[in-house]
């Protein structure tokens, strides 16, 4: 494998996994952080319905209490004229969005109901005994059957609770908020008193307002059923008379509200219940505000693509500027390799003329002392005063030689090392080849 194939696969390996990490650390902080603020516009949801709620409460007290002062029904209950006193309660109650209206005498026993139906008694009801002792109560019940009846409200709150598509449960009780009030003359006898409400059971008013204020969805829970919500099903119909999941069952149960994922109607919500108390705060039912996961989940998507696709392009600039730069050290290196070859073949050369100089100092050396071997023969053959000065010149050629022959074995040591030093610039040389070209080179 090429050095620039090598290069660039390290450098685009490392892109790809830098380009994953930051992809997966960044969609993993985008989930914690927005599984943060979602759970917050969550609370400040849930806690803005709950203010509805309570809204809702305090007027249904105030109502109440106005129409306990009201001159017109106080001569009415003192009249005792029940006929008439039923028409001022419906007008009252039609007016004032309220589901029921009676009126009932100092025993207890009812004088007037604003939806008719026969007498009765409210002589076990709690909140209207303290109303008969002079004191203004409100609070949300659990109304039973008895009392859903008497006030013409048990079909709106009979309902078959479903758990998927099963019935699980027939609920003929229903959650509402109620108020009673003290009725009194002039001289402050008690004359009886009055006692309304809301039935919440399939009453879409308070959701509907607050929805449509707050965004998101809202859900009143009468016990672990749903009774009144704007959540859709699939089909478009009110999420009703449904169970809801029970994963703040426990928390809801200590009094405590509960944040988390909630399927309902086939959609995940991030929701969060809180617990409806009556006046002695045993757990009654929940407010239930959630908003879709999709609005979450969608914007981590969004800036996820987004991230990945800026990645990919910043990846490509990265590969465009790498890939010029990585060919350009090919070469460069490939040139350092041809100059460092080229070296070694000049030394080599240099090599070869040095041992060839070596053969002719020795041929040299011995034809001079083959010339002083003749002068030697000539000298003892007679005597001449050439030979003389002959034999003087070789015998100092001689010496020159001898001086010639330790330069000679320099040489050729220095040539043994460079023998040596062609043979690394060789092996660097097919190093650098192999690095640039490949295992099989050039």
């Amino acid at each position: 494998m090429s050095l620039r194939v090598r290069l660039l696969g390290t450098i685009v390996g490392a892109i790809i996994l830098f380009f994953i990490i930051s992809v997966v650390a960044a969609r993993l902080t985008l989930h914690k952080d927005l599984m943060e603020l979602g759970r917050t516009e969550v609370t400040n949801g849930s806690n803005a319905f709950s203010g509805y709620w309570d809204s809702r409460k305090d007027q249904i007290r105030l109502l109440i209490a106005q129409d306990a002062v009201s001159d017109a029904l106080r001569k009415t209950l003192q009249a005792h004229d029940s006929k008439a006193l039923q028409d001022q309660l419906s007008n009252i109650a039609r007016t004032s969005g309220l589901s029921f209206l009676t009126i009932v005498d100092a025993s207890g026993r009812v004088v007037a109901r604003a939806n008719g139906g026969d007498g009765g008694t409210f002589a076990s009801n709690k909140y209207v005994q303290r109303a008969l002792t002079g004191e203004t109560v409100s609070s949300a019940v659990v109304m039973p059957a008895r009392d859903l009846d008497g006030e013409g409200l048990l079909q709106q709150a009979q309902a078959d609770v479903k758990d998927g598509d099963k019935v699980v449960e027939h609920v003929d009780n229903g959650l509402a908020i109620v108020a009673a009030a003290p009725m009194s003359d002039a001289n402050e006898r008690t004359l009886g008193a009055i006692y309304g409400g809301v039935l919440m059971n399939h009453f879409y008013d308070l959701v509907d307002q607050s929805t449509h204020a707050l965004g998101g969805q809202t859900a009143v829970l009468d016990g672990d059923a749903v009774v009144a919500s704007t959540i859709s099903e699939p089909d478009g119909t009110r999420v009703i008379d449904t169970r809801a999941d029970r994963y703040g069952a426990q928390n809801l149960s200590a009094g405590k509200p509960w944040v988390g994922p909630d399927v309902e109607g086939g959609t995940e919500y991030l929701a969060r219940l809180d617990p409806i108390t009556d006046d002695q705060n045993n757990v009654i039912g929940a407010r239930w505000y959630g908003i879709p996961m999709t609005q979450i989940t969608s914007i981590i998507n969004h800036l996820t693509e987004t991230f990945m696709l800026w990645g990919f392009l910043a990846m490509v600039v990265a590969l465009l500027i790498a890939v010029p730069l990585v060919q350009r050290i090919s070469q460069r290196i490939a040139k350092r390799s041809e100059q460092v070859s080229a070296a070694a073949k000049e030394l080599g050369v240099t090599i070869v003329g040095g041992e060839v100089s070596g053969d002719h100092v020795a041929a040299t050396r011995a034809a001079v002392e083959r010339a002083g071997e003749l002068i030697s023969e000539m000298a003892s053959a007679g005597s001449n005063p050439k030979v003389a000065e002959l034999r003087a010149v070789n015998e100092e050629l001689q010496g020159d030689m001898i001086v010639i022959d330790t330069l000679s074995q320099e040489m050729s040591n220095r040539l043994q090392q460079a023998v040596a030093r062609v043979a690394e610039l060789n092996e660097v040389a097919h190093g650098l080849d192999q690095l640039v070209h490949g295992a099989a080179g050039k």
